[in-house]
């Protein structure tokens, strides 16, 4: 299909809120970057170090950050998003033949995972989702870029629950406007509501998340001023012997913002496979999607993420770290 590079023509006249030239970005994202996953590995270490010199009693052992009580207890646990459990989850995903030009973008999601035990019956597992990007030039006028994108923390009210059966999670995800570039995010805040419901089934695990969110109040993705998206993630895990599975986890999105063109519809899978590492688990998985519109074109905002994808995750869960209580 014929591209077009009619939404990108605007780029060029918008102001730059970059920090600095190339050099101080490119320090400001490693530095918030290393921040973000060194304040994740002190708390766990804490964490960690009290659930060691916690003597173990009754109650404890049926805690809500217990692994689920299945015979594939590790592979659900880090597959499940509202396990109450630290990971450290990191999801690298190419992009091929993006935009007008035909380019490859590569975004690094880093996504420290943080549950609270509110009460005996309820936790909120917080996803801080920072992505650090590789952006190809969209025109000839616009040269590449890489640096920080826009945070989006997530968080999930959740029942504590334990072993086969129904799970669900309501929220919010917040747009915090901690992008380095105008071509790597927007410089608003925004948010929206969020929701996740799966079932588990002794090696089968299915869902569906959701979440919408509105950024800005003019103008549209392409533009980089406002952000009017649903994104539907169905996802499925089907789990075989020693620690292997399959899944697919394509994140299907809308763009409100322009006219038409609005959706995008990943369709593939991948393997992956849960390991034991010392004290944690370690969820590596390789998917590879086919980014298809259904006869509607290539999309023209937000949700143009290239003809195809290929995506690595590695994913370390850290199941004997106490959840921090407030009971």
């Amino acid at each position: 299909m014929k591209k077009t590079m009619r939404v990108y023509e605007n780029v060029k006249a918008l102001p730059a809120v970059a920090i600095g030239n190339s050099l101080p970005k490119k320090i400001c994202t490693t530095a918030l970057v290393f921040v973000t996953v060194l304040v994740f590995v002190t708390v766990i270490a804490r964490a960690t170090s009290a659930s060691a010199q916690s003597v173990p009693n009754k109650a404890d052992s049926t805690s809500a950050s217990a692994p689920p009580t299945t015979s594939f207890g590790a592979a659900i646990q880090a597959q499940n998003p509202l396990s109450p459990v630290y990971s450290l989850l990191n999801e690298n995903s190419t992009n091929f033949r993006m935009g007008p030009l035909d380019r490859t973008q590569d975004v690094l999601l880093v996504e420290p995972v943080i549950p609270i035990r509110l009460t005996p019956g309820f936790n909120l597992i917080t996803r801080w989702i920072t992505p650090v990007i590789w952006q190809p030039a969209l025109a000839p006028s616009l040269g590449s870029e890489f640096g920080l994108g826009n945070i989006t923390p997530q968080f999930f009210f959740t029942p504590a629950h334990q072993g086969n059966g129904f799970v669900w999670g309501l929220g919010g995800n917040a747009w915090l406007p901690t992008e380095t570039d105008h071509t790597l995010g927007i410089h608003k805040w925004g948010g929206g509501p969020t929701a996740v419901a799966l079932w588990i089934q002794g090696p089968l695990l299915f869902g569906v998340l959701a979440n919408q969110t509105w950024v800005g109040s003019h103008g549209s993705s392409a533009t980089f001023e406002r952000i009017d998206q649903m994104s539907i993630q169905p996802f499925i895990f089907y789990n075989l012997s020693a620690g292997w599975y399959v899944a697919s986890l394509p994140i299907i999105t809308a763009d409100w913002t322009v006219p038409d063109h609005k959706w995008t519809v990943p369709v593939g899978a991948g393997i992956g496979r849960v390991m034991p590492l010392g004290n944690m688990n370690v969820n590596a998985r390789l998917d590879v999607y086919d980014n298809i519109a259904f006869g509607l074109g290539d999309a023209a905002g937000i949700t143009n993420v290239g003809d195809w994808s290929l995506k690595f995750t590695l994913h370390f869960v850290l199941p004997g770290a106490k959840a921090p209580s407030l009971f």
